[in-house]
Order: C-alpha cells, then sequence, then structure tokens
C-alpha cells in the first residue's frame, strides 16, 4: 500500500511539476526546446495558446480578484507538453461520439466537437461555421449602410461606386445547416437590402456570386477556412468586370500556382480543432506592370513567390490565405501602382479580408489602388467615406466583404455617412 501511494503521489507530483519546469526552462534558463514538447504548435488552434504576464498581478490585490490565479493556470495550461495533439485528440474524441449519435439522424454537418461554432460536413470532407442568425437586426444596419451609400453617391456623381459580396459558408445556402436555424440571415437577405442602393443610385452596381450546392461552393472558397481562394475571387471579378464595363484583356487562370509539400488548415480548422490538410493550389494571376511597395510585400507578387510560402511553414499551414495574398494589415500599407492599367483612373478598396486576394485584380484595371479596412470586423474609428473619397482622390470606390460586414460599418465607424 506505502508503495503504491508513493508511486501515486511521484506521478501526481511529476504532473503538477512538469509545465512549470517546462515554462522556467523556457522562459528563464532559455532553453531551445523541441516545439512537440512545448504549446509552440497549439499558438495557432482555438485554446492553444494565450500570452500572458505572470507577475502583472502578483500582488495581494491580484490574489484576491484571483486574477493571478488566473494568470498562473494559463500559464501551467501555455506549458503542457503535446498541447497540440492533445487538443486535437480530445476534439477527435468527442467528434467521434458526435458522429455515432449523428448516424440516427444522418444530419449533413455537425459539430467539430462539443460547443463549437465550426461544423464538419463529410460528403465534402469540408468545414463551415453554423448559421448566423439575429435577420432583423442584421437586416437594419444593412439598410442603415444603403441609406448612407446612396446619400455619399448622388453627392458625387462623377465617381463610381462598386459593392462585392462573398457568400461565406456562414450566411450562404451551400451550407447544410442554413436552414435548421430560425431567423438566420443569409447572403440573399443581405444582397436584397443592397439593391437598393443600386435603384436609387445611378452610379452603384453590385456583386454577389451564391452558392445552393457544397460541391460548387468548396470549387471557389476552402474546405478548412471561410475565405473563397483565388478562383472564387476571380469568379466574383469577372462578373464585375461585365457590371463595371471594363475589360482588362488578361488571363488571370490560364496557369495554376502549385505549391508542391504544402497542406493548409485555415480559420475553421484552427477554431473547430480539426485538420482538413487540404492541397494548396491557386490562380496564377497576371500582374504584369502592377508594382508594391510597402514594410511587408505578399508572395503573390514576388518573382519567387511559392517558395517564400515554404518559407514561412507554420503561417503556410495554418494561414496560407492570408500568408500568399497578404493579410489585411499588410495590404494596408501598401502602395500599389500598375503601368498597365485598363483605365487611367484611381480606386479605393473599403474592405473586409476577402479583399486580401480580390484586390490584386482591381489593381489590373487603374493605375493607382488604395485599400481601407472599413469593412474588417476589428477595425472601429471615426472615419467617414467622403473624408476617404476626398483624401485619395479615387475615381471608383470599391466595398468588398461578407454580408456581415456591410451590417457593421454603421457600428464601427458611427460617423461613416457623416458630411463635411
Amino acid at each position: 500500500m506505502k508503495v503504491r501511494n508513493a508511486i501515486v503521489a511521484t506521478v501526481f507530483c511529476l504532473f503538477l511539476l512538469g509545465p512549470m519546469t517546462l515554462w522556467v526552462a523556457q522562459t528563464h534558463w532559455k532553453l531551445d526546446l523541441p516545439s512537440d514538447l512545448t504549446a509552440e504548435d497549439s499558438t495557432y488552434l482555438s485554446g492553444g495558446y494565450e500570452e500572458v504576464d505572470l507577475l502583472e498581478h502578483f500582488s495581494l490585490k491580484g490574489f484576491s480578484a484571483e486574477k493571478f490565479q488566473d494568470d498562473l493556470n494559463t500559464t501551467v495550461e501555455n506549458s503542457i507538453p503535446y498541447r497540440a495533439v492533445i487538443l486535437l485528440q480530445n476534439a477527435a474524441m468527442q467528434r467521434s461520439a458526435i458522429a455515432a449519435s449523428n448516424a440516427l439522424f444522418r444530419f449533413e454537418a455537425y459539430p467539430t466537437f462539443f460547443g463549437s461554432e465550426q461544423i464538419y460536413l463529410p460528403a465534402s470532407d469540408a468545414l463551415a461555421k453554423i448559421p448566423e442568425h439575429a435577420k432583423k437586426s442584421k437586416t437594419k444596419s444593412t439598410e442603415e449602410f444603403v441609406d448612407g451609400l446612396i446619400a455619399t453617391a448622388n453627392a458625387n456623381p462623377d465617381k463610381q461606386f462598386y459593392m462585392v459580396v462573398a457568400d461565406q459558408s456562414d450566411t450562404s445556402n451551400a451550407n447544410p445547416a442554413a436552414f435548421l436555424v430560425s431567423q438566420r440571415y443569409s447572403t440573399d437577405d443581405c444582397v436584397k437590402v443592397l439593391e437598393r442602393a443600386v435603384a436609387e443610385a445611378s452610379n452603384v452596381r453590385l456583386v454577389s456570386i451564391r452558392y445552393d450546392q457544397p460541391e460548387e461552393y468548396y470549387r471557389d472558397f476552402y474546405r478548412s477556412d471561410h475565405h473563397w481562394n483565388g478562383y472564387g475571387a476571380l469568379r466574383a471579378y469577372n462578373a464585375l468586370q461585365e457590371v463595371a464595363g471594363l475589360s482588362n484583356r488578361r488571363d488571370n487562370d490560364a496557369e495554376t500556382v502549385d505549391f508542391p509539400g504544402i497542406i493548409t488548415n485555415g480559420s475553421y480548422a484552427r477554431k473547430g480543432l480539426m485538420l482538413i490538410n487540404e492541397s494548396a493550389r491557386e490562380p496564377q494571376l497576371d500582374l504584369t506592370g502592377i508594382e508594391a511597395t510597402g514594410p511587408r510585400i505578399p508572395p503573390i507578387v514576388e518573382p519567387d513567390g511559392p517558395s517564400l510560402i515554404h518559407d514561412d511553414a507554420m503561417g503556410s499551414v495554418f494561414d496560407f490565405y492570408s500568408t500568399w495574398y497578404g493579410s489585411t494589415n499588410v495590404t494596408a500599407d501598401l502602395t500599389v501602382t500598375n503601368s498597365t492599367p485598363t483605365t487611367d483612373q484611381k480606386a479605393l478598396i473599403a474592405m473586409d479580408s476577402f479583399g486580401d486576394a480580390f484586390h490584386w485584380l482591381v489593381a489590373q484595371d487603374y493605375r493607382d489602388s488604395q485599400c481601407v479596412l472599413d469593412l474588417k470586423n476589428d477595425n472601429e474609428g471615426p472615419e467617414t467615406l467622403q473624408g476617404r473619397i476626398d483624401d485619395s482622390g479615387a475615381d471608383a470606390i470599391y466595398f468588398i466583404g461578407n454580408p456581415l460586414a456591410y451590417a457593421r460599418v454603421t457600428s464601427t465607424h458611427p460617423q461613416y455617412f457623416d458630411r463635411p
């Protein structure tokens, strides 16, 4: 009995001291440990790693408020060896139980783990998100956007305004769970509201490619991420060309860019703790004459772009879309010029992350193009659309985003449609 108790006590102590020892080894001894022995590989996963300063709340006040205890718990969790494997295996076990119960109901999609907002589509081997709800509130805020856009467009009759709406999975009819959510807010709902701007302002145009079947949807969108791929962006752009009356005569999909050895797992995989491991393939966009300058230049515009993807292993695996095309923050810092434009004009592009790929296509048509993140979910500020137009000197103004982006503009930028 004493031997057994000693063994149990020793194992228990090792279990408690192990993470703390790893934390000391990395933080204070600066040891270069294998990534799988630390939490490094879990930093891209939901719940994998959280930055914390253990000494920030190391005081009686912090202890009484339980903030120090929370920080200590987070520090221990951050130092659990093989944390990425544990998170993924735990989610996989839950998913197996969910799939077993689903055998009775035969739903086309089910959560990636209990409580997950991401759902798995076995027939497509793809991930999506639980559909959006609160239709009335999102419709109302989108109507506010339309009211402001109509006023601004009518006040600038010499400018052209374009809206591009991406059919993200949580608002798409291609989502098998679309009709299981009451008061669902869909891409159709968004487009229906935005169409009023086209009817009431002669210089406003609208484009949205919408999907009804998963097979069609996942040709143009990643199976592990909420973004469209280059083919989806190109399909929307080709439709926009017709609406805008432009024809740049570039062959953007004549070739395919392959990334040998690269597998990708985007935002849905990270948050859903389920690795899809899809191959990376993108259209070869014709960026002849287009020059980008800024603190960081995305690989897509570099001559040896595909090789640069290989130089960023973690980014290419877990954030391929933003790595290849340039994240929103990278894009907002770029100056993009075109020596062989379709028209000798300037474009202003107000976007969320769907614009990361799309703005390279818009840049083919204009002498200069400037991107701002007015539709991004974590971007707030006092900017006004008229101020953006005046400062940029733009002839054409583009809005590029998913349906939720249009619904949040007047909340994140309360003064957006104010006049000087």
